[in-house]
């Protein structure tokens, strides 16, 4: 049940996220060309890319967090599997901590934010500090898939995934 959950939430984020880039390209080349051809400065433009851009940050980091594509440093052989299972370990409650903070900071940092308005758009500066807790929200939902799997994993009711070896 929370598999699926996660894949219609995973599904959600990635056509917001599609949305925001392609919405991110078209306000960055309309700035481009309003400035060196037409010779009209957009004053939004900027602040329209950035808030774009910082939806595509955080709700993009939840999903390469559920894929398990942030970044990976391998610092022993994949063969030392209990020096891996101890080092993925301390990353996943390091990683519980982090989506607390983004929940915790994001959540208070957007409501102070509720009551401002970005001049040049003429929208609450909300929209620009929401995506933190929303994209810690994601990945508090993954991670708890994550860890059903690690139980299921140490109650032998599923098999361990091959350990993925970058390069290959």
């Amino acid at each position: 049940m929370l598999k699926r959950l996660n894949d219609l939430v995973e599904a959600g984020l990635f056509a917001i996220i599609a949305l925001a880039f392609g919405g991110m390209v078209v306000v960055v080349a309309a700035q481009v060309i309003a400035r060196n051809i037409l010779k009209i400065p957009l004053i939004w433009s900027l602040d329209l890319a950035q808030l774009l851009f910082a939806w595509c940050i955080f709700l993009g980091a939840a999903i390469a967090l559920r894929r398990g594509r942030q970044y990976v440093l391998m610092l022993f052989p994949p063969t030392w599997l209990k020096v891996n299972a101890l080092i993925g370990l301390i990353a996943f409650l390091c990683s519980i901590v982090v989506v607390w903070v983004m929940i915790e900071a994001g959540l208070f940092m957007t409501g102070r934010a509720a009551n401002r308005v970005n001049q040049s758009l003429g929208i609450s500066e909300l929209w620009f500090r929401v995506t933190i807790p929303i994209g810690g929200i994601a990945s508090a939902l993954f991670l708890a898939e994550q860890a059903w799997n690690r139980i299921l994993i140490l109650t032998g009711r599923a098999r361990a995934p091959e350990p993925v070896i970058p390069g290959d």
